[in-house]
């Protein structure tokens, strides 16, 4: 049996997503436990800039676009067989009219729009939604799961006694009476979680989801919705001291959820809820 610590040493792991936020948590988990990994991602600066930064000689990066179907599965026809396939795309809305934050107080109402950019959640009145910006999300999160799930049944890019592993949110499972579209969108990739565990389970391919709370990543900075430097800090302090952990997430928290659903063998179909107790509020 391999030492648990050694698992991944030399394993072929593909980060869809991972040149920032929680993706860029996880391969440089990864990285740490020896695999190596290829970062997938439509900006070909950020790969670039992303694999010169770490200059890790395990460390590679591609550039594929899930919204081009075609392209992208011929992407990862061409890096199979692939061990493990972890996807954390997400797309950041072209018009933050598609929530209707008018009722919430101002840092808040900068929180959510946030957070829809960054496609953890979308919120608003759905009297009041944009519909053409709400699909434009689903285009990469849910519809960029799909395309890895029929890339894996159709073309075997996966090998067998591998794993896909897809990332979904707490807004499935808590969205409120603003969030009916991005709770389904979340709630839509438990479904093909577990789905896919099935049909992919004659080829020993193990299915997963990571369900991430809120948290710190570069992002915010991006978006300079809730400020910068100081003033970001403070909200997200503040917003962590509301939880039952009493602390704000980074990606290197929530890394640990994609290594122990890469890692663990007996694990498929699952729901991996890595919120600081969010939910249970």
């Amino acid at each position: 049996m391999v030492a648990s610590v050694d698992k991944l040493k030399g394993k072929k792991i593909v980060v869809v997503g991972g040149t920032s936020g929680i993706g860029h948590g996880a391969a440089l988990a990864l990285l740490e436990h020896g695999a190596h990994v290829t970062i997938v991602s439509s900006s070909e600066q950020r790969v670039k800039s992303v694999v010169e930064d770490i200059g890790n000689p395990n460390l590679h990066g591609k550039v594929g676009n899930v919204r081009e179907e075609e392209s992208f599965i011929e992407l990862l026809r061409s890096l199979a067989p692939i061990d493990h396939l972890v996807f954390s795309g997400v797309d950041k809305v072209r018009d933050s009219r598609c929530l209707n934050t008018r009722i919430l107080h101002d840092w808040l109402r900068d929180l959510v729009e946030l957070l829809m950019q960054t496609n953890f959640i979308i919120r608003g009145e759905i009297a009041e939604a944009n519909f053409d910006e709400c699909k434009h999300l689903f285009g990469v999160k849910f519809w960029g799961a799909a395309i890895c799930g029929k890339a894996a049944a159709k073309y075997d890019i996966i090998s067998s006694g591998g794993s896909l592993t897809l990332t979904s949110g707490t807004g499935a499972m808590m969205p409120g009476k603003t969030a009916s579209i991005g709770g389904a969108l979340n709630a839509g990739l438990f479904t093909m979680t577990q789905g896919l565990a099935l049909e992919l389970a004659d080829k020993r391919i193990r299915v997963n989801c990571v369900v991430p709370g809120i948290v710190s990543t570069e992002l915010w900075d991006k978006m300079g919705t809730i400020g910068k430097g100081d003033e970001q800090a403070q909200k997200l302090e503040a917003m962590g001291k509301k939880l039952p952990v009493g602390f704000c997430a980074t990606g290197e928290h929530i890394a640990e959820a994609y290594l122990y659903a890469v890692r663990a063998d007996y694990a498929t179909g699952s729901l991996i809820t890595i919120d600081g107790g969010g939910v249970l509020k």
